[in-house]
């Protein structure tokens, strides 16, 4: 008698979703919507122009740092964005507030951007300063601090599953 391996259907079902979800897993993270975008511009919705502008913020993400404070100026600035493809800095000793820098991480690269990290502290007339990242216009990262010597930290790292 011939004895075949089989997988009892629990474990099958549990084998199959794991698969699909790790497959899925891998499509996200390369771009795939599941929506086919057509290479016509006569498809394209007339309300919304199609520029260059347009196509190549596609291809980027856009990482904006906001240093503000009740003081005129902060010292020590540093911004440190850790991109795969091209990682970028700015380091300054002194800066006039409210204080707006945008960097621009090409989205070409598996997890293209690890982590951004900024900070700056208040001058000695503040009583606070605070910090924000945000990716494409999206708050993702603030921090305040009130006091003598106050420093503002703000950072963002990528990390997979919740929280």
């Amino acid at each position: 008698m011939k004895k075949h391996n089989r997988i009892f259907p629990a474990k099958r079902t549990f084998l199959i979703g794991t698969i699909s979800l790790f497959v899925l897993f891998l499509l996200s993270a390369c771009g795939f919507s599941g929506v086919p975008q057509s290479a016509s511009p006569d498809s394209a919705d007339p309300a919304q122009p199609t520029t260059v502008a347009d196509t190549a913020a596609s291809d980027a993400i856009r990482v904006e740092v906001l240093v503000e404070s009740d003081g005129d100026s902060a010292a020590n600035f540093k911004a440190e964005i850790d991109a795969r493809k091209n990682p970028q800095s700015a380091s300054y000793d002194t800066i006039e507030l409210p204080y707006r820098e945008t960097f621009e991480v090409s989205k070409d690269a598996f997890i293209p951007l690890p982590s951004v990290r900024l900070q700056a502290d208040a001058a000695d007339d503040a009583e606070w300063i605070s910090c924000k990242i945000f990716y494409d216009g999206e708050e993702v990262a603030t921090h305040m601090s009130r006091g003598d010597g106050a420093q503002a930290i703000c950072e963002k790292k990528f990390h997979l599953g919740p929280g």
